[in-house]
């Protein structure tokens, strides 16, 4: 406990409130997006889309793997509500989609690598690089899904690869808006043990502003022989 009643938490306490938000937020949106296809806009709905992939690709960015488990899980809470809604009927004749969500979404992994590869901080400053970082979470998700529907339902890979890019095309477009509003957000799309000691360092650093006052102005060499010469200081 601080002096002013703040309370000191722990990284570990931090990643695991993190995440737990995090997930409330993407079995939300899934429910909001599963209900309003099925339910609320199921005759007039033209175009659907998901979230999925950007707060994947936000988790991912701030805490590595784990996001990897959201999206699998993302996939099976949507192979549950269907389940749920054909009273378990679905199940008996689709129970490959349980490997096309569920696997077919941890396909995203292959951000994994990409972050490895580029470096997050490189992703997170460079707006070209995020789109990019979507781009690739969204591409490996459909190739996974397309993948695991072929080889399931004996469907041919080609065409599977043309159904799951024309029903979720628009997913691909939202989440990279979100990925760019994001990214602008001071801290949102950062490495969060990265964002941690930044706004350490900035905190010390204010602290020790305070404690000595400003800090020294350099001068340049020009600007420094204007007011001094002979050892007088022309005031």
């Amino acid at each position: 406990m601080r002096k002013n009643g703040s309370r000191l938490i722990s990284i570990q306490q931090y990643r695991a409130t993190d995440l737990f938000i995090f997930a409330l937020i993407l079995a939300a949106f899934e429910l909001i997006n599963f209900f309003a296809v099925t339910k609320w806009f199921a005759d007039s709905a033209l175009f659907t889309f998901s979230l999925m992939v950007p707060i994947c690709v936000l988790i991912m960015m701030r805490w590595g793997w784990p996001a990897v488990l959201y999206a699998a899980g993302d996939g099976a809470l949507y192979c549950l509500l269907l389940w749920l809604q054909y009273d378990g009927l679905e199940l008996a004749f689709d129970w490959y989609r349980w490997l096309q969500y569920g696997l077919g979404n941890a396909c995203i992994a292959v951000l994994l690598i990409y972050f490895r590869f580029v470096g997050k901080e490189r992703v997170r400053g460079s707006a070209l690089l995020s789109v990019l970082s979507v781009v690739i979470a969204w591409v490996a998700v459909m190739l996974g899904r397309a993948a695991f529907y072929s080889v399931c339902a004996g469907y041919n890979f080609g065409m599977a690869i043309l159904d799951v890019l024309a029903s979720d095309f628009l997913s691909l477009a939202v989440g990279i808006v979100v990925i760019l509003i994001m990214r602008r957000l001071d801290g949102m799309f950062e490495d969060q043990k990265s964002y941690l000691k930044r706004v350490d360092r900035e905190r010390k650093e204010k602290m020790r502003r305070d404690t000595f006052g400003d800090e020294p102005v350099e001068i340049d060499e020009e600007s420094f022989n204007k007011i001094y010469r002979d050892n007088d200081i022309y005031l």
